[in-house]
């Protein structure tokens, strides 16, 4: 079995996304190739797959502006510039590859632009489903494009975190929508079965925290001062915007308490940890955190922060109670065998 899987370049989680499930198939004996602009390669290569490099098809030439170039196809599409060299050599490369390497089946994590084109080249198209409002033209074509739905998150949430057009799942001619859960590296890299709480390091006296503030960081840069400063009694460390800490699989586990973004990697690696958290959604386009954060706070899985209540926010309680708490309820989002499910999709949309 042959399958190529479309990584978007904004942030780090398509990729991360892509490796974990990719080297999944790669394990049942596919040959796996990532396309993207932003790549990791060396872990590409440490789970034996292939990587495509395309062109970046952004900015604009200079001078340039989006209603000139008619960026969206008159409304119905997110990103397809006019005359824009690195754009055209993009999909010049995808469609190149499928000629040559025919594959069984693309993963599009995510695009509306290559779904649709992978789509009429005569090869099946499993979308990755994302959080939040949907419903607009580009991501409807999407949807009518795809022979299945990949959805990294619980069959419970579905319908509350994903907004899209029509029910997908039971109208005609919409493609399935498979729910696998959180798909995190920890869970499929082998190790022990996710435990609530569960600490790798030994006991000590004051307690770990990891402030989680995605490559964008927080929408307020002032958040995780504020936040140290409020919880004196815990030792923070922060991973995110300008601050990189290398393995953040090892400082999850070390952690008591994680305040984290609310975006789906991140979600779903400390769901993986089973790490008691403060979840604050940030301002993301299609509203897909604030959806993200809507779930769990009202399941109870974690203690969410919305945008307006940031400020005032008593911190030093959410940590205390979130901590009280523990993290057992993760468990809910399904992260174990959620890659292994993915892969099985995958696979039978491939007929394999």
């Amino acid at each position: 079995m042959k399958v190529g899987w479309y990584v978007h370049h904004h942030g780090a989680g398509h990729r991360t996304r892509a490796t974990v499930v990719g080297s999944e198939l790669v394990a049942r004996g596919a040959d796996v190739t990532l396309l993207g602009s932003v790549l990791d390669r060396a872990s590409a290569r440490a789970g034996s797959l292939s990587t495509v490099l395309l062109a970046m098809d952004a900015p604009l030439p200079e001078g340039g502006t989006e209603s000139g170039a008619d960026v969206t196809v008159h409304g119905r599409m997110h990103w397809a510039p006019l005359w824009h060299s690195g754009f055209r050599e993009r999909m010049t490369t995808i469609a190149r590859w499928v000629q040559v390497e025919e594959p069984d089946v693309i993963v599009v994590d995510v695009s509306c632009e290559v779904a649709v084109m992978v789509r009429l080249l005569g090869i099946p198209v499993v979308i990755v489903a994302q959080p939040g409002d949907r419903r607009d033209p580009a991501h409807s074509a999407a949807l009518d494009a795809a022979s299945a739905v990949l959805a990294p998150w619980p069959s419970w949430a579905t319908e509350q975190i994903w907004q899209r057009a029509g029910a997908a799942s039971s109208t005609p001619g919409h493609p399935p929508v498979v729910a696998v859960g959180g798909i995190t590296r920890r869970a499929a890299a082998g190790g022990p079965p996710a435990t609530p709480g569960l600490s790798l390091v030994p006991s000590r006296e004051r307690p770990r925290g990891l402030l989680l503030t995605g490559s964008e960081g927080f929408d307020d840069p002032q958040l995780p001062e504020v936040i140290t400063k409020a919880v004196p009694e815990v030792d923070w460390m922060m991973a995110g915007g300008g601050a990189w800490l290398p393995n953040i699989q090892k400082h999850l586990a070390g952690s008591d308490i994680v305040v984290t973004h609310a975006g789906q990697n991140a979600i779903a690696d400390v769901a993986g940890w089973g790490v008691p958290a403060v979840v604050v959604p940030q301002s993301r386009p299609f509203a897909e955190q604030a959806h993200m954060g809507d779930v769990l706070g009202g399941s109870g899985i974690a203690h969410v922060v919305h945008h307006d209540d940031v400020k005032g926010a008593d911190w030093g309680d959410l940590v205390r109670q979130a901590r009280a708490d523990g993290g057992q309820s993760w468990e809910k989002w399904g992260c174990q065998g959620a890659a292994a499910r993915a892969a099985s999709l995958v696979e039978v949309v491939a007929g394999a």
